[in-house]
């Protein structure tokens, strides 16, 4: 029944190989007729993204001739981004290759770079690449500091992916130090961000590293759970080297449950997809776990051969946990055999790796970091709520000053209204007033003009005598006259065959002479003279 599995396995992956091929075939046309078209164009800052973005799409390790050469366009026309970026990107090239320190070095390359450019996720991103590197090599004091500065970019851009993605590599570290419970915190952190944004692969990963850790403490059902869990995510999404992680995970599970022989299917399930994929630590801890496992199966033979694979691919990618895990099993096996020398050797190296991971140095180092940073999260929030608080007050005193000011405004317009209606009224009784004077001293006047007209013809004659008595010449005389009858300016005008205006100017004269202001005065005048 296995070896009918293994060859379905076999045949899925010749299937999948060859149509691999295929389709690399087809898409490198595609892709040279692309490339040949940007290498002819002049060297500037958008043939340097046209290269990063073609060089994205052969997965990165297909072509590096595109990512050199948008490299050196980047330094000759000094483009910041895309050195940074194309040194970042040669980082993850190495670390893929199991070239940790080589990754390391190109990451803090491509940081030199990003300090100097506003890229804020291509830096945050850069910051958790070179910490995954450090873990790689267990250098967790290094990892976890930069992991910490990615996280606090991750934590001002609000960038959630980034955040889970950060959670978790924390989480890891935690995990090589040996404190499972500060993992397992950051590990369901992280699955909670996951799961709130829907991202199976994420989501995948937090619930395999949970797996692990309850591996670690001994609560098998639980980590059975989990990683079953993950198991089915990996294959709902077809992750083959996700697969081969959970498949060596449930050997891990197996063989600390000491069923050796479960644990060894799974392993041998493992090997071949991590092999594919080229996953070298897993590859060495698988190896070392399955000489375990055959060992205590009493095949010594294959348990060495398996530990030394196991050990020296370790060496190889500088993997401490699992150079040191590789120099314990010698010494499992060493005890077996009753070489107590070599077994006490191999033991002194175990130990010397193992130290060098977890030392209490390093785990208070990675401590206070961690206790600076939750007091500046807490800091910062603190600060937060202050901030908000006082602009809250802020707020309050501007409506209240509004509220006076709108009040004090209202209350001057409606005095201004008062005042200003208040004259109105004023100035209508006045304006009444002087009309109703006015009417008066018209109808007056008219009264007055109506008893000179009545009068009779006698005194009509006397007036007529008098104008000769005054000094006046003869027109003006004619106009006095026409006045006394009662002529307005138009009729006398008319009457004499004159203008208006030398109408008016008569009058004046005569008003001057007589020394009087109007008619009325005039016709009093000739009556009582």
């Amino acid at each position: 029944m296995f070896l009918l599995k293994k060859r379905t396995l076999f045949g899925v992956l010749f299937f999948l190989t060859i149509q691999t091929s295929v389709f690399a075939q087809r898409k490198k046309i595609n892709i040279d007729s692309i490339y040949n078209e940007i290498h002819v164009q002049a060297n500037s800052v958008s043939k340097v993204k046209a290269l990063l973005d073609l060089h994205l799409k052969t997965k990165m390790f297909a072509r590096p001739d595109i990512l050199e050469e948008a490299l050196d366009i980047a330094k000759e026309i000094y483009y910041i981004d895309g050195i940074a970026i194309a040194y970042d990107r040669k980082g993850y090239i190495e670390r893929k290759k199991n070239h940790f320190l080589k990754s390391i070095e190109y990451h803090k390359r491509a940081l030199g770079f990003f300090e100097q450019s506003e890229d804020t996720l291509s830096k945050m991103k850069c910051y958790n690449s070179m910490a995954v590197s450090f873990r790689k090599i267990n250098s967790e004091q290094e990892a976890y500091r930069y992991y910490m500065l990615a996280l606090d970019l991750a934590n001002k851009t609000k960038n959630d992916k980034q955040i889970a993605r950060i959670l978790n590599g924390i989480g890891n570290v935690f995990v090589n130090t040996e404190e499972y419970d500060k993992a397992l915190f950051y590990f369901k952190k992280s699955l909670a961000i996951e799961q709130k944004q829907n991202r199976i692969k994420g989501q995948e990963y937090d619930l395999a590293n949970i797996g692990e850790v309850y591996i670690y403490t001994k609560q098998y059902d639980s980590a059975k759970v989990y990683l079953n869990k993950a198991l089915m995510l990996a294959k709902k999404i077809y992750s083959p080297d996700k697969l081969g992680v959970e498949y060596n995970l449930l050997g891990l599970l197996y063989k600390n449950k000491r069923e050796y022989k479960q644990a060894l299917e799974y392993y041998n399930t493992a090997l071949p997809m991590l092999t594919t994929h080229n996953i070298k630590r897993y590859i060495a801890n698988t190896h070392i776990n399955s000489g375990l496992c055959y060992l205590n199966l009493n095949n010594p033979a294959k348990a060495f051969d398996e530990i030394q694979k196991g050990t020296s691919i370790a060496k190889e990618i500088a993997s401490k946990e699992n150079i040191s895990l590789g120099y314990n099993a010698l010494v499992e096996y060493y005890k077996k055999n009753n070489d107590y020398k070599k077994a006490l050797d191999a033991h002194v190296m175990s130990t010397k790796y193992h130290d060098s991971i977890v030392n209490v140095t390093s785990k208070n180092s990675i401590i206070t970091a961690q206790i600076i940073y939750e007091t500046k999260e807490k800091d910062e929030q603190i600060k937060k709520l202050a901030y908000e608080k006082e602009m809250e007050k802020e707020s309050s005193r501007r409506n209240f000053i509004t509220l006076i000011g709108t009040i004090i405004v209202s209350v001057v317009i409606l005095v201004f209204l008062y005042l200003f209606f208040s004259l109105r009224r004023k100035n209508a009784d006045l304006e009444l007033a002087q009309k109703n004077s006015e009417i008066q001293n018209y109808i007056m006047r008219i009264n007055e003009l109506k008893e000179l007209k009545n009068s009779d013809k006698e005194t009509k004659k006397d007036i007529t005598k008098k104008l000769k008595e005054l000094d006046l010449t003869k027109r003006e005389q004619k106009v006095l006259e026409l006045i006394a009858n009662g002529f307005s300016n138009d009729k006398i005008a008319e009457t004499m065959y004159i203008s208006k205006n030398t109408v008016k100017s008569h009058i004046k004269k005569i008003y001057l002479k007589l020394d009087v202001k109007n008619r009325i005065q005039v016709i009093q005048k000739l009556k009582n003279s």
